[in-house]
């Protein structure tokens, strides 16, 4: 493995060109967090929609898509698909009223929808509202619907519209309330009714003509009234029949479609907004680098392309995966994932996945060591957490979608980052201060004890020989003073003390010194 040691005063290129990348993907990413707090929000009613409960509130709706598919279903054929259908029709509100909330949560309306089963002004099976809307907890005027998932639709207009000989209608109830049809029952549906008024009108004139009964006119022209204001209050439910007969039957998986085609409308405005915060900072980079004469303007316009689609798609995988999570958990049972789906967490998914397999993958290719792995996750770790702080103060002070999430979160990276570098620097200065100090007392300790050693011997010495050396002096001292002593003997004395110091004379006696002054051509040493 390749060695690649971080000094503590300078960073190696890749190093500091690894977490510059790491800050534009987190700047990207958290540049579509409000679309993923918003997006994951409109998943989040899907979810409500399944499971009949509003995990954040504990509010317990009337049916939701899960209860529904266990109702029973005749055994007789026949039967059973008319009880499909009538059980669809269950399905259907409980579908729009979830698509109706997640689209009004993705335009930010404050606008609700509401199954009147679930608002205790209406209680349960209520026989003429079905739906409504809700704003500051009070029913807006006029958005009370009926929702009709019938075979034959004129049939239901007839019943609604049209007074018997004996002045009674099947459906008399639902004047004046908006009607909701199946998507298909919906083009041609107010022709036929305007249609059908005039037809009556015709109609009544000519038995007025001819003198008939006034109370068959009037009838007549009450009835084309109806048809004129039915034709007004039709209203397209945003399902076919089909497809509310899937949500029956198949509620799982039409949950699932509903939040991918939400993350999916997520991933594209996540892409835009990334495209854009990422094409920039590869300008200015880009810019930056022709100033330097570090690229040429092809190099630099062909980096800038491949930059914008990189941040294009961390944006879109950001947005559309970081909404699905969100929505799992803002509805979880567990109190500190909702908790968290209120953070950056969910939008920083993406980019925790790919910042910590660029680390890996570097680790795994031997660029940098076990130590300098743990030390670059760590940075990421902190840079991001403290990007995500950053991004929620930048959104409250730049309150546009995504440009005050991004340049917070730039800022809260670069500046944890200077941070960490600075505090991992002071660290590895501790450390060496205290492996120098370590150093310094073994070494100290030592001296001390050969020192000590030194000292021994020493003292051992000086009480064997100095002793010794104090007599012979004495003895060396009197034997000069004696006067009586003769040239041989002194010379004999001289060389005994010369010798316990160490030294050899060159004459030990007369004769020596008489030899060499005759015979020898040596220098005399004094």
């Amino acid at each position: 493995m390749k060695n690649k040691n971080i000094s503590s005063s300078k960073r190696s290129d890749s190093d500091k060109k690894e977490i510059t990348k790491d800050i534009t993907r987190t700047t990207t990413a958290l540049s579509a967090s409000e679309t993923v707090n918003r997006f994951g929000s409109a998943n989040a009613e899907f979810i409500k929609g399944y499971t009949g409960t509003d995990k954040e509130t504990g509010q317990i709706f009337s049916k939701g898509l899960e209860k529904i598919f266990t109702h029973k279903i005749n055994d007789n054929p026949e039967k059973a698909a008319a009880n499909i259908k009538q059980q669809a029709g269950f399905s259907a509100e409980v579908a729009t009223t979830s698509r109706d909330n997640a689209e009004a949560i993705i335009n930010r309306s404050e606008i609700r929808t509401s199954r009147s089963d679930d608002l205790p002004q209406y209680g349960k099976n209520h026989n003429i509202v079905d739906r409504v809307q809700i704003l500051d907890g009070n029913i807006i005027e006029g958005t009370q619907t009926q929702m009709k998932f019938v075979g034959d639709r004129n049939e239901l207009f007839k019943n609604i519209a049209e007074d018997n000989q004996k002045g009674n209608s099947k459906f008399a109830r639902y004047r004046g309330t908006k009607i909701e049809l199946p998507s298909e029952q919906i083009p041609g549906a107010a022709d036929y009714c305007t249609n059908k008024a005039k037809a009556l009108r015709e109609q009544a004139e000519a038995v007025a003509a001819k003198g008939g009964p006034p109370d068959v006119v009037e009838r007549l022209r009450n009835n084309a009234e109806n048809y004129d204001q039915l034709a007004t209050n039709i209203k397209d439910s945003g399902l076919t029949t089909e497809q509310a007969i899937f949500y029956r039957q198949h509620p799982k998986i039409a949950t699932a479609l509903d939040i991918a085609r939400t993350s999916h409308r997520a991933g594209v405005e996540g892409a835009t907004y990334g495209a854009a915060i990422g094409g920039s900072i590869s300008l200015l980079q880009n810019i930056f680098a022709l100033a330097q004469n570090e690229k040429n303007l092809s190099e630099a316009t062909t980096d800038l392309t491949i930059d914008i689609s990189k941040a294009g798609l961390v944006g879109y995988g950001t947005a559309s995966i970081g909404s699905a999570i969100k929505s799992g958990m803002q509805q979880s049972g567990n109190t500190a994932l909702r908790t968290l789906s209120k953070t950056n967490a969910p939008a920083l998914v993406v980019n925790i996945c790919l910042s910590l397999g660029s680390s890996v993958k570097r680790y795994i290719a031997g660029d940098i060591t076990e130590s300098q792995f743990l030390t670059e996750v760590g940075e990421k770790g902190a840079g991001m957490l403290s990007s995500g702080m950053m991004a929620a103060l930048g959104q409250l002070a730049i309150p546009i979608p995504f440009v005050g999430a991004a340049i917070g979160g730039m800022i809260g990276y670069t500046l944890s980052s200077l941070f960490y570098q600075s505090a991992l620097d002071s660290a590895r200065a501790v450390e060496t201060s205290r492996a120098m100090l370590a150093r310094t007392r073994a070494i100290q300790v030592a001296a001390r004890d050969r020192m000590a050693q030194e000292q021994a011997s020493l003292d051992a010495f000086i009480r064997q020989e100095i002793p010794q050396l104090l007599q012979e002096t004495q003895e060396f001292f009197s034997l000069i003073q004696d006067t009586s002593n003769s040239t041989d003997q002194l010379a004999a004395g001289i060389n005994r003390y010369a010798s316990l110091l160490g030294k050899k004379l060159q004459f030990e006696n007369l004769q020596d010194f008489d030899d060499f002054m005759i015979n020898s051509t040596e220098l005399l040493k004094l």
